[in-house]
């Protein structure tokens, strides 16, 4: 089977009740859906994703551009893309804007090869597990007290079992009567994971943070300081007890492999689309199991999540931890 055409197309996708992040207003999530046609007729499917259409064009641009990596590839041959993918973009950056696009034609290929055989990516990729815990990302720092306890009330009605919400207000006091609320709406029986996106500027202000509210049995630590870097996350990691977890703006396995060398996490939750696909997300997975002197989870995080669960599904470095739901 020969690869004969990339095709692209945007899709905009609306946020029904528009949500801060702490940097920014939420409006849309639009994408770059990436078609990969043969000469048998199978179409693989792709996708990669950007918020409120900024550098959408770009993107669909970088998408593009990969196009004579594919063009006359033989699925069963198609193994070369990522290494001469991440080859090609050397001069312009492997991380980025480059990983991106290049994650969305890999998952194509996967996507394609599932279809010749008629079956499940995971399979192909070596599924260990039938069953993905998983989460709602949820309770955003624009939410009001009330605005949170509707939320969880109709979240706990739904099924979800656990909750991630977020912190990091510019006063700490404020974060901690938020995370109280919820953990006394939810009651002692839901996992109650905490955000903070970067948003805290020092390791110390975050540590801080963190032990005032360990005592809510919080489930997880994420992203506890600004700028995503490894040697403060590292401090904090060392110094509390809730476990830390980072990673989803960390690009392609090397980067997952400094995390780990310096102890900045706990749960390693690389992203998809910024790993550059499935196979720099296995490569990452890998690391888990032999990079590391303790437990390090690793968990997919993104918003593919359709995609993502085929690499979870084959993620062998999972420790469970706690049961999320499945």
């Amino acid at each position: 089977m020969k690869i004969t055409r990339l095709r692209t197309r945007v899709a905009h996708l609306p946020v029904t009740k528009p949500f801060s992040t702490g940097r920014y207003d939420v409006q849309s999530i639009d994408c770059v859906c990436a078609f990969l046609e043969t000469d048998e007729g199978l179409v693989g499917e792709g996708m990669c994703y950007v918020t409120n259409g900024r550098r959408l064009k770009v993107l669909r641009e970088m998408v593009a551009s990969l196009e004579h990596l594919v063009v006359g590839l033989q699925l069963g041959q198609s193994g070369s893309f990522v290494l001469n993918a991440f080859n090609d973009v050397r001069a312009f950056g492997r991380q980025g804007i480059s990983a991106l696009a290049i994650s969305a034609v890999e998952e194509a290929l996967w996507d394609l090869r599932g279809k010749q055989f008629g079956v499940n990516v995971a399979h192909i990729l070596g599924a260990c597990r039938t069953t993905v815990p998983s989460y709602v990302n949820s309770m955003w720092l624009s939410a009001t007290i009330d605005e949170l306890h509707k939320e969880a009330e109709c979240l706990l009605k739904q099924g979800f079992r656990a909750i991630k919400m977020h912190v990091g207000l510019s006063d700490p006091n404020k974060d901690v009567e938020r995370v109280r609320a919820v953990r006394e709406m939810l009651g002692p029986d839901v996992v109650l994971l905490a955000d903070a996106a970067q948003l805290i500027a020092s390791p110390k202000a975050s540590i801080r943070l963190a032990r005032r509210i360990e005592e809510f049995d919080i489930g997880w630590y994420e992203e506890p300081v600004m700028g995503s870097n490894p040697r403060s996350e590292a401090k904090v990691t060392a110094a509390i007890d809730i476990p830390v977890a980072t990673g989803e703006y960390t690009y392609n396995h090397q980067g997952i492999f400094e995390l780990l060398q310096l102890k900045a996490a706990d749960i390693l939750m690389p992203d998809l689309q910024r790993m550059g696909g499935p196979t720099e997300f296995l490569k990452a997975a890998a690391a888990g199991l032999g990079l590391c002197d303790r437990p390090v989870r690793i968990e997919g995080l993104t918003f593919q999540a359709p995609k993502s669960l085929h690499a979870l599904a084959a993620n062998k470095s999972h420790r469970p931890g706690r049961p999320l739901n499945s």
